[in-house]
C-alpha cells in the first residue's frame, strides 16, 4: 500500500505504526488520569485547609484568644466557688481547669458536667419518681490509699438520685488502716454496708461477698480506686424507668491521671456482640438486674482481672435487652501498676481474658480458635464449616488498568479456595478492554445502558447461582491473603447479613472501616483519613464489630437474604448510599452487620466513576426512609464528630 509519498508500507509496518500510536495514546491517557488525581487531591486538600481556616478563626474569636487566659482564670474560679458542692467534703478529682490553649479533652468534660442548678433540677424531679429501684452498688476493697478510697465513696454519696446503698467488701487488705476507715464510713451514712473476708481471696470473692449483702433490683460495680459523676444512677435510672425489660446498662468512661488530669474517652457504641467477643468494651459503669446476677450464680472465681468479662460475656447470653447511656459517667483512674495505664502490666489479665472467651465460644457452640491483639483485645478465628463458592461481582467501565490490577491481586493473594470471578461490563468501548476480556479465565457479563450500580449488581446476581457473593469495586486491590477467608467465616453465621472490610488508601490511611449515619451528612465512613494502625476510642478501628452499614465497594452477603430483601434499590438509589439502604434493610430484617478489620485492601475510592456520595436527591431520600437510624445510630456515638467519620469527640 502506498503512503503519501508513493511509498509502499508494509501490512507489517502500518501494524507497527498502529501500535504505536496506541501506546501514546495510553500514555497519553495516563497522564491525563494523574493530572485528574493531582486535581482531585488537590481539592482534598484546599477543603481541609478552609477548615483549619475556620477553627483558626474561631479560636481567634474565643475569649481566651481575645482577652488571654489570666484575666478570664479569675472569673472561672469565682464561678466554680459559686457553685454547690455535690456533696460535703467531695470535690471530683479533675474538676480544675488545667490546659492552656485550644480546646482539649479535659476541658470539653468540664463543659459537659451538668451546673449545680442542673444537678438540683435532678435531684428534685428523682425524688418524684414513683417506685424508684434501690441501686446496689458493689466495691470490692484490697489496701486502697485512703484518699483514693474516700473519693470513691464520696462520688457515691454525692449522687443526685439518692435510693443506693454502697456495699464495700474488704479483701482481707493487710493496711491495717482500712478497716477502721471502711467502719468509719459505714457510720458515717446508713446506707453504706461493710463486710469484711476472713482471707484474701480474690476479687471475684470479694464481689460475691458484696452481692451476698445487696438487698437492691440493680446492682452497680464501682471499683474501689475509681469515682463517679453525681448524676450517673439519675441517668441510669431514667433509662430504665423507661426500659422496664432492661436488665443491663453500660455508660462512657474515661481515664484520669495522676495529676487530675482527663484523658483518653472512651464513646462506646449501643450493645454490638461481635465487638464484646474482640474485648470487655463494656466495662464501666455497669448496672445488671440483681435477679439475672443469681441466675448467673455472680462473678466465678478462678478469673481474676477479668472477672467482669466473664461476667458480662454471661450476662448478655440472657439479657432481655440491654442499654447503653452515651454520657460520660465513669472516671478510671490511672495509677502506677494499673491496668488503666497499661493492660499489659498484668499479663494474667490477658490470659485470664483469653481463657473466658474460649469458655464462652464453646457455651455458645461456636468453632474455632482465639488471637490475641493489643492488650486485653483478642480476635476469635472462627472455623468456616463449608466453604462456599464466592461470586466475586466487579462492575468496570474500560480504566482497564484499574480492573487488571483488581483482578490480579485476588488470584495472587487470595487464599480461600472456591471463588469464581464475574466481570460486568458496562458499555466498555476501548480495544484494550475488550482484549483484556478475553485474556480472563472469568465470566464476563454485558450491561448496556447509564451507569446505575444496584442494577448492574442486582443483574450480575441473578446471572448467577453461587451461594456468596462478593461485591467488589473496580479501584480496588487485595493486601492480605486471608482476606476473603477472614470474610467467610462471618457471612457462614446465620443471624448476618453482611460483612465488610478495612479499605486503605494508598498513603495506608483508612478509607473505609464502616459507615457513619447521621441526618446531617447522611452517610460517611468511620476514621476516614485515621492512620490505619490508630488504636483511638478503645481500639475499635482494630476490631471485629458491628456497624449501622458498611460499603459496598467491598460487601460478602449471602443469596438468599439478598433475595429475601429485595437486592439494591435500582429506582430510587442507582448511584449512592444503595449499600446503606441495603444493610439497613437488613437489619430491619433481624440480620447483623460485621465489620472486620483483617480484610484488608487498597480502595482507589470510585477512581473509574469519580465520588459517589454527594447525590442530594439520593441523600435526600434515605434521610427520608430512614428517619429514625440516622437521628441515632446505634453503632456510634452521640458524642464524637459526624462529617469525617474521624471519632474526635464533638
Amino acid at each position: 500500500m502506498p503512503d503519501a509519498d508513493g511509498h509502499s508500507t508494509t501490512r507489517e509496518e502500518l501494524e507497527r505504526q498502529l501500535a504505536t500510536r496506541l501506546a501514546e495514546l495510553a500514555a497519553a491517557h495516563k497522564r491525563i488520569d494523574d493530572l485528574l488525581e493531582i486535581a482531585r487531591k488537590w481539592k482534598e486538600t484546599k477543603a481541609k485547609l478552609a477548615r483549619i481556616r475556620d477553627e483558626r478563626d474561631g479560636l481567634r474569636e474565643s475569649l481566651e484568644y481575645r482577652f488571654g487566659r489570666k484575666f478570664i482564670l479569675p472569673f472561672r474560679k469565682l464561678g466554680k466557688a459559686l457553685r454547690k458542692p455535690a456533696a460535703p467534703g467531695f470535690e471530683a478529682p479533675g474538676s480544675k481547669e488545667k490546659n492552656v490553649g485550644p480546646p482539649s479533652y479535659h476541658q470539653w468534660v468540664l463543659a459537659q458536667r451538668p451546673s449545680a442548678e442542673a444537678l438540683d433540677a435532678m435531684r428534685r424531679e428523682a425524688a418524684q419518681w414513683n417506685a424508684p429501684p434501690l441501686v446496689s452498688i458493689v466495691t470490692p476493697v484490697f489496701n486502697t490509699p485512703l484518699s483514693v478510697l474516700d473519693e470513691a465513696v464520696q462520688s457515691v454519696r454525692a449522687q443526685v438520685y439518692a435510693n443506693w446503698e454502697l456495699i464495700l467488701a474488704d479483701d482481707c487488705s493487710p493496711d491495717a488502716r482500712i478497716a477502721p476507715e471502711l467502719e468509719r464510713m459505714a457510720a458515717s451514712d446508713s446506707r453504706i454496708k461493710v463486710s469484711r473476708l476472713p482471707q484474701n481471696a480474690g476479687i471475684a470473692a470479694a464481689s460475691n461477698a458484696a452481692l451476698a449483702l445487696a438487698r437492691g433490683e440493680f446492682v452497680g460495680l464501682l471499683d474501689h480506686d475509681d469515682w463517679i459523676e453525681p448524676h450517673t444512677l439519675f441517668e441510669i435510672v431514667k433509662e430504665l424507668r423507661a426500659a422496664p425489660e432492661a436488665d443491663l446498662v453500660y455508660t462512657d468512661e474515661d481515664k484520669v491521671d495522676e495529676a487530675g488530669y482527663f484523658l483518653k474517652p472512651f464513646f462506646k457504641p449501643d450493645w454490638s456482640p461481635d465487638a464484646l467477643l474482640s474485648h470487655n468494651y463494656i466495662l464501666h459503669f455497669t448496672v445488671i438486674r440483681r435477679t439475672l446476677l443469681e441466675t448467673l450464680g455472680g462473678f466465678r472465681e478462678g478469673f481474676d482481672g477479668a472477672q467482669d468479662y466473664d461476667l458480662f460475656l454471661r450476662a448478655t447470653e440472657r439479657a432481655r435487652q440491654i442499654l447503653h447511656v452515651p454520657k460520660i459517667l465513669y472516671h478510671w483512674r490511672i495509677s502506677s501498676g494499673s491496668t488503666a495505664a497499661n493492660a499489659q502490666q498484668k499479663p494474667e489479665m490477658i490470659d485470664n481474658g483469653e481463657r473466658v472467651l474460649a469458655d464462652a465460644l464453646a457455651r455458645r457452640g461456636i468453632k474455632g480458635r482465639i488471637e490475641r491483639g493489643t492488650g486485653a483485645r483478642y480476635r476469635v478465628r472462627r472455623e468456616i464449616a463449608e466453604p462456599k463458592e464466592i461470586a466475586i461481582i466487579i462492575p468496570t467501565k474500560d480504566r482497564v488498568e484499574l480492573l487488571a490490577r483488581c483482578v490480579e491481586s485476588i488470584r495472587s493473594r487470595t487464599d480461600y479456595p472456591n471463588y469464581k470471578i464475574v466481570i460486568v461490563d458496562n458499555d466498555s468501548e476501548q480495544v484494550d478492554t475488550r482484549r483484556f476480556f478475553k485474556s480472563q479465565p472469568a465470566t464476563v457479563l454485558r450491561f448496556s445502558g447509564p451507569f446505575n450500580f444496584s442494577a448492574l449488581n442486582n443483574f450480575a446476581v441473578r446471572q448467577t447461582t453461587e451461594p456468596w457473593i462478593l461485591f467488589l469495586n473496580n479501584d480496588t486491590e487485595v493486601i492480605n491473603g486471608d482476606w476473603l477467608t477472614s470474610m467467610a467465616e462471618h457471612i457462614q453465621r446465620p443471624e448476618v447479613g453482611a460483612v465488610g472490610a478495612k479499605l486503605l488508601y494508598p498513603d495506608d490511611t483508612v478509607q473505609h472501616a464502616g459507615v457513619v449515619l447521621s441526618e446531617t451528612v447522611a452517610a460517611t465512613h468511620a476514621y476516614q483519613h485515621a492512620p490505619a494502625k490508630v488504636f483511638d476510642n478503645g481500639g475499635h478501628l482494630q476490631l471485629t464489630r458491628n456497624y449501622s452499614a458498611i460499603t459496598a465497594a467491598c460487601m460478602l452477603t449471602r443469596r438468599d437474604v439478598f433475595e429475601q430483601v429485595g437486592g439494591f434499590d435500582e429506582k430510587g438509589l442507582a448511584v449512592a448510599y444503595n449499600d446503606v439502604d441495603y444493610c439497613l434493610r437488613l437489619q430491619q430484617a433481624g440480620y447483623a452487620v460485621v465489620y472486620t478489620p483483617f480484610a484488608q485492601l487498597y480502595h482507589y475510592e470510585s477512581a473509574s466513576r469519580g465520588q459517589g456520595r454527594s447525590n442530594p436527591a439520593e441523600a435526600k431520600l434515605l434521610r427520608e426512609r430512614w428517619p429514625a437510624v440516622l437521628a441515632h445510630d446505634p453503632f456510634y456515638n452521640e458524642n464524637l464528630a459526624r462529617a469525617e467519620g474521624a471519632y474526635s469527640f464533638r
